[in-house]
């Protein structure tokens, strides 16, 4: 814990946004600099904490009093970090792991009393929506005062998001999300029924591709009829490839040959504590395969040629919607 006397100091130009994910729970804060374009929005703190919360559910999706003591561990600390930021200038949000448990209530009613402001429960729809709002509104394509060029307007993009227990698939154009879905398939409850061995065996991999494949499939030809022009992804499966790829001095550019190679260096670690790739943190071992099984099936089935990278998803979206609307202007720095 941080001793009171360490706590940072904040204001009214500060903003917190925490996502309390299924995989990891994650603070930012920013900070609102006057500029002659508008305000500059800068980082000024992260905190991370791999909670792991979905490892915690049961076959009931009763969440274990273990998982959720991590949980309020976790809170304790980053509420720390919120003390001194006024209220209206924080958003704090839940996702698949809580949106799933039976006895969510009995975390968020012990969390409400650490926060200094009460967590809203996302929807599959919701937490869907605002990845993509990350995802457009940290673009490239975006441009001041967030009117799109022709060009842009008119180009769809395909947004990939793969959670601890829930994966977000969105076609959009420009600010506009135009379909989207959330699958109950994530890193970490594939862990949990696929590789619960800890091996990084061919029929346990066959097994989690194929059960991921199956939910797809089922949202396939609602996407693949609207059709896109580039395919972008935000999760720390996509991160740790890219990490990859950025220590072998290539693109950071991932392809379902890609994949499929490392499918195959991990096959041949044999068992998750053994794995040893180049370029790949320790941090990002544990739910590799089977953030990479969906990853696998995602490309398979929805004929992805390549993803590359996003720098904006569901914490972006949400520092969005709580900005002054004359504040997303500048890059985030």
């Amino acid at each position: 814990m941080i001793e009171p006397e360490n706590i940072p100091n904040y204001d009214n130009n500060h903003y917190a946004v925490v996502d309390l994910g299924s995989n990891s729970f994650h603070l930012l804060i920013t900070r609102l600099t006057p500029g002659k374009h508008g305000n500059q929005v800068s980082i000024v703190d992260k905190v991370k904490s791999k909670v792991r919360l979905a490892s915690g559910l049961d076959n009931n999706n009763v969440l274990s009093n273990e998982a959720i003591k991590r949980g309020l561990d976790c809170l304790q600390l980053l509420s720390q970090h919120l003390q001194s930021i006024p209220v209206q200038n924080i958003k704090i949000v839940a996702t698949a792991a809580l949106r799933i448990a039976s006895n969510n209530d009995q975390f968020i009613q012990q969390a409400n009393k650490i926060l200094p402001t009460p967590i809203e429960l996302f929807s599959g729809e919701q937490e869907a929506q605002t990845i993509y709002a990350g995802v457009a509104y940290t673009s490239a394509h975006a441009a001041l005062q967030n009117e799109l060029t022709s060009t842009a307007d008119i180009m769809k993009r395909l947004v990939i998001d793969i959670g601890g227990a829930s994966t977000e698939i969105i076609v959009g154009s420009g600010v506009t999300a135009k379909a989207l879905v959330s699958l109950n398939i994530g890193c970490v409850s594939f862990r949990a029924k696929y590789f619960s061995d800890e091996q990084l065996s061919e029929a346990n991999f066959s097994q989690a591709i194929t059960a991921a494949s199956a939910q797809i499939s089922s949202v396939k030809t609602q996407f693949t009829n609207l059709g896109w022009h580039t395919t972008v992804g935000s999760s720390g499966t996509m991160q740790a490839l890219a990490e990859i790829l950025r220590y072998r001095q290539q693109p950071a550019v991932i392809t379902l040959a890609f994949l499929q190679e490392i499918q195959k260096d991990l096959m041949t670690c044999q068992c998750i504590d053994n794995i040893a790739i180049a370029g790949l943190r320790d941090d990002r071992c544990p739910v590799l395969a089977s953030g990479l099984s969906i990853l696998i099936a995602l490309f398979t089935c929805l004929n992805i040629n390549e993803l590359q990278l996003s720098h904006g998803a569901l914490r972006e979206g949400l520092l969005f919607e709580l900005l002054p609307k004359n504040s997303w202007l500048s890059h985030i720095k």
